[in-house]
C-alpha cells in the first residue's frame, strides 16, 4: 500500500470517528502536514509550537489535553521531549499498516 493510500485511510478514519473534534481533526490534520514534510518517516520529531501554530490552538493546556486524547484513541504514539530544540517524538499508528 502506497503512503498516499494509508493517509487517505487515516484520513477517512478521523472523520467518520464520532469521538473527534473539530480540535482533534485540526492537530491531527496538522500531524499529517508534519508526516509528509518529514518525508513519511514514521516516528518523526515535532514541535509543540509549530503544531499549535497550524492546527490554530492557542493554549498550550489544550494542545497537551487534544494530543493526549489522540494518543488514548489510538491515533498516535506520543513521547514527549522537555529539550527546547529535539522536539517530541510522534509516531501516526495507522500509518504502520
Amino acid at each position: 500500500m502506497d503512503k498516499l493510500q494509508k493517509l487517505t485511510g487515516c484520513l477517512n478514519r478521523a472523520s467518520s470517528d464520532a469521538r473527534l473534534k473539530p480540535l482533534h481533526l485540526a492537530l491531527y490534520l496538522a500531524l499529517c502536514d508534519e508526516w509528509i514534510a518529514n518525508q513519511f518517516h514514521n516516528p518523526y520529531n515535532i514541535s509543540r509550537r509549530k503544531m499549535m501554530q497550524a492546527s490554530r490552538i492557542r493554549s498550550r493546556a489544550t494542545y497537551h489535553k487534544v494530543i493526549t486524547e489522540l494518543k488514548s484513541f489510538g491515533y498516535l504514539r506520543y513521547r514527549p521531549s522537555y529539550h527546547p530544540v529535539k522536539g517530541s517524538l510522534v509516531s501516526l499508528t495507522h500509518l504502520e499498516i
